[in-house]
């Protein structure tokens, strides 16, 4: 007689206990009402979850949604969107049993928690007129004023950019701007022809200028921790450098951000947003050639496309102490980099968030690397474009003057667009260059 045991099947989970609450927790936010995820498919219902139950169960099964791309490797949390495996067989069973349901088909699929869109919104900011567009224009960076009108000192509690134009709005930064520049500000958004703000890379074009969110697609709302806020003098304003990507349409844009405010900000602590950089050369592989895959002729593009501000490939290496012959032996279609930046202050970390364009594969981001006392903050084996989070901690983790952050980045040329002529990848602002780009947002320690 055989003696191998037999597999153990699955249980399928009655809907109302098993499945509902998986939705509730990790689906309904983005699902439901105006969620992100409702211009996909709404599961609003029981009956529309039951409906769309196959596409679930694949995706579900495959480990694309819930969207969760940080790995276990990381550091603990907030809001982990990501089931296990528990979950995701009881998912899968259930639409195998023929998607049974124990409740009333028209039963509401609510949130239980709301951690997509900002709960409190005390004041939202849209352009009078907007960016209209010209698919000519390819990669356009538009920087765009968001004027809070502050009369006193007013501490930020939370924030969320909303884009408008989701189809062409590629990433977004926004800038804290002294009231100094107000002038200087309006005198270029006055000389523009084709809706509000004005052409800048690299930056506002402002000087002076802080940069205090990171935007990028599957982003949400960013919440401080309780207890701390961003503060914002009288007269600053912002201003937010909105990268579109064209391809055959350019829809006119007027992407917001919505703000929540202390009512009383004297015993909140400050906090802070770093950027981290790390060189993104890739040079074209053995099998590549062109004019373009001489770095020097396609860094001379870029500069000519967008300034020296928006292609600081050389910058970057000189702030990483490297040069482009650390670089020049990856020439089997890979590549990647990495960079250490010094801290010289006492703070905890609340957040971090990684950045790069559309042929990164991996990304890591580790405090005191090599040491005794190595942490990894993030870790993204996947790359996936389409979901940037901004990952708040859930433990506190301190920083100390000599500790080091490093972030490193993986690229695969097979990811680039075929019709595009062969060419030197760099750090630079278009669609079709690339990023090793991560941002750290700390508090202060009172």
């Amino acid at each position: 007689p055989s003696t191998t045991a037999p597999s153990i099947q699955p249980v399928p989970a009655t809907f109302e206990a098993g499945i509902m609450p998986i939705l509730q927790t990790t689906c309904a936010q983005c699902h439901t009402g105006s969620g992100p995820g409702t211009q996909h498919v709404r599961l609003e219902t029981a009956e529309q979850v039951a409906d769309n139950s196959s596409d679930i169960a694949l995706l579900v099964g495959a480990g694309l949604m819930p969207p969760w791309p940080a790995s276990p490797l990381s550091a603990p949390f907030q809001h982990d969107w990501s089931l296990d495996a528990e979950e995701i067989a009881a998912v899968r069973a259930w639409h195998e049993a023929g998607a049974p349901l124990d409740v009333d088909p028209a039963t509401g699929i609510t949130a239980l928690a709301d951690e997509v869109s900002l709960a409190e919104v005390d004041l939202e900011l849209v352009p009078d007129v907007g960016f209209d567009g010209d698919p000519s224009y390819g990669d356009e960076y538009r920087c765009i004023i968001y004027d809070p009108e502050l009369t006193e000192e007013a501490w930020l509690l939370g924030f969320e950019f909303v884009p408008d134009q989701a189809e062409v709005v590629h990433h977004a930064i926004g800038y804290r701007i002294p009231a100094s520049q107000r002038e200087r500000a309006d005198q270029k958004n006055a000389a523009a022809t084709d809706g509000d703000g004005w052409t800048c890379f690299g930056g506002s074009g402002l000087g002076f200028d802080e940069i205090f969110v990171g935007w990028a697609p599957g982003q949400v709302a960013t919440r401080f921790p309780a207890g701390s806020g961003l503060r914002m003098e009288p007269g600053e304003f912002l201003v937010i450098q909105i990268h579109y990507h064209f391809d055959t349409d350019a829809p006119k844009d007027r992407s917001s951000i919505r703000l929540d405010f202390a009512e009383d900000g004297s015993d909140l602590d400050e906090v802070y947003l770093e950027p981290l950089l790390a060189p993104a050369e890739i040079p074209c592989s053995e099998s590549e050639s062109g004019p373009l895959c001489d770095r020097e002729t396609a860094l001379a593009e870029n500069v000519a496309d967008y300034g020296l501000r928006g292609a600081p490939a050389d910058f970057i290496l000189a702030l990483c102490g490297q040069s482009a012959s650390d670089f020049a032996t990856m020439t089997d279609g890979t590549a990647s980099s990495a960079c250490d930046t010094p801290i010289g202050y006492e703070a905890t970390i609340v957040s971090v968030l990684g950045h790069m364009h559309e042929l990164g594969t991996s990304f890591r981001m580790t405090l005191n690397p090599d040491r005794a006392d190595e942490m990894v903050l993030l870790d993204i084996p996947e790359w996936d474009f389409d979901w940037q989070f901004n990952y708040n901690l859930a433990v506190d983790v301190a920083l100390e003057p000599g500790d080091e952050i490093r972030i490193e980045c993986s690229w695969d040329r097979s990811l680039r667009d075929p019709d595009l002529e062969p060419a030197y990848v760099l750090w630079a602002d278009g669609t079709d260059d690339e990023m090793c780009f991560a941002t750290m947002v700390t508090r202060s320690l009172s």
